[in-house]
């Protein structure tokens, strides 16, 4: 057994994971308490190659609380012979609020030889993301079948498949989790509806969604549309009639690491806004796919955070301000903690 200690990209379970799927072509099992949008390119990014087109992968997660992304299972589908089930996915997904009647708390994958037998596992306390990939602070370990007695690892598949048996396929349920989904994450805003005003706003906030690959397949993207208008929350002064690919103006964004990346904000040829992020993997973000980023003014620097929606609506769900839609679904809006 190889105990691991993840902080910040050393030692990543994602690095651990490649290493069990180097060099050969065992099956793949999967098991995750929920999987984000982050997760997912986290591992197209990194181990599309690894899984290939012909491996067989399983893949099981909760529905447990609505952590779960539905697009998240609609990506991961598209990597090599996937086949997806739900833990208790019929109960869980018809439960007020996504209750399960029992917690699905499992974080393992595992390679499988031809007969079902373990080759090598990692367990681990993170989740799908890429925060419990990568860059979040994780405990795990890589055990080895060849250093383990036959019967141990024999109990240990016996029950995983059992779990298997037992959970919803997901095209019986994904249906019906988008849709329950849709509406328990719509954003509720409170207050007076003056906060979206941009000298009262204490940050602007926006789903970012797919991130076009634009810096190649190997690498999580940094470019994104924001609705015209944005830059008026992100300290740049209002540009009333702005001209198709020009300047808005230069945002200073403090990253987590406490690195200042300067920016240009551009109006587009196609009336968004839009800005190269800082590169995510060297400034403590890893990627975007599926994030809330927030951006908070501070003197004159940007302070820029990529959460998880379910982080974002948790710290900043009772103080939204305003909620707008884009065209292609999106949400963005205002947070005012002066409320």
């Amino acid at each position: 057994m190889k105990p691991f200690i993840q902080i910040q990209n050393q030692q990543s379970t994602l690095a651990h994971w490649k290493q069990i799927l180097a060099g050969n072509k065992f099956n793949s099992f999967a098991a995750f308490a929920y999987v984000t949008d982050s997760g997912v390119a986290q591992i197209r990014t990194q181990l599309k190659n690894d899984f290939g087109k012909s491996r067989d992968c399983r893949w099981l997660f909760g529905f447990d609380y609505g952590r779960t992304q539905p697009t998240a299972l609609q990506k991961l589908n598209e990597i090599g012979k996937s086949a997806i089930r739900i833990h208790d996915g019929k109960y869980v997904v018809q439960s007020k609020a996504f209750i399960p009647r029992a917690v699905f708390h499992l974080k393992t994958a595992l390679t499988l030889q031809k007969n079902g037998y373990p080759c090598q596992q990692i367990v681990g306390s993170g989740n799908l993301s890429a925060s419990g990939l990568t860059s979040g602070i994780e405990a795990g370990c890589v055990v080895d079948y060849s250093q383990v007695s036959h019967k141990r690892g024999t109990a240990l598949i016996t029950t995983l498949e059992e779990l298997w048996e037992k959970a919803t396929p997901l095209e019986e349920v994904l249906h019906d989790y988008q849709t329950r989904y849709a509406e328990i994450i719509e954003p509720t805003v409170f207050g007076s509806g003056n906060g979206d005003h941009a000298e009262v706003a204490s940050l602007f906030w926006i789903d970012v969604g797919y991130v076009t690959k634009n810096r190649g397949e190997d690498k999580p993207g940094n470019q994104f549309d924001l609705p015209k208008g944005s830059h008026v929350y992100l300290g740049v002064k209002k540009v009333h009639d702005p001209k198709r690919n020009s300047v808005l103006g230069t945002l200073n964004i403090k990253t987590p690491d406490g690195e200042i990346a300067e920016r240009r904000l551009r109006f587009g040829n196609n009336e968004m806004e839009k800005l190269t992020l800082p590169i995510p993997e060297q400034y403590g973000y890893e990627c975007y796919d599926g994030k809330i980023l927030t951006f908070r003014r501070e003197g004159n620097e940007i302070v820029l955070e990529a959460l998880e929606p379910d982080d974002f609506f948790q710290t900043y769900g009772k103080h939204l301000s305003s909620c707008s839609k884009m065209k292609s679904g999106r949400k963005y809006g205002t947070v005012s903690l002066h409320q």
